[in-house]
């Protein structure tokens, strides 16, 4: 049996706020034909998606999650970078390693990321 992982559910409060980083900061792009605002936003990243699911609604559940960081690989760690801090990340220091470089960064609602290119 093989098991993928296909979609990640995030839950939000400012859904056109988180569309907006994840699209124009992050560059995953949105899914209208599968999304349904303004509960929830669906986008595409690579063979998984990402789901930005509305967190206002009365019994909802929110709050970013400690043990949780979504890890993007990109082309152009330090033009991320930049582009993320313009958008409202929290970013940390660009970081150079063995393996490759990247930085860890929250959105403006306190999501762990990580972003980082891997050494060829």
């Amino acid at each position: 049996m093989s098991t993928v992982l296909g979609n990640v559910n995030l839950f939000v409060q400012d859904l056109e706020a988180a569309k907006r980083f994840y699209v124009e900061g992050l560059g995953l792009q949105a899914d209208e034909e599968r999304s349904h605002p303004p509960s929830f936003v669906l986008l595409r990243a690579g063979h998984c998606t990402l789901t930005l699911q509305d967190a206002t609604p009365p019994g909802a559940a929110f709050g970013p999650a400690a043990s949780v960081e979504l890890g993007f690989a990109v082309e152009d760690v330090a033009a991320l970078h930049r582009r993320l801090a313009d958008y409202g990340a929290t970013v940390s220091d660009l970081q150079q390693m063995g393996w490759g470089g990247g930085f860890d960064a929250t959105d403006q609602e306190g999501h762990r990321l990580t972003i980082y290119r891997m050494a060829e």
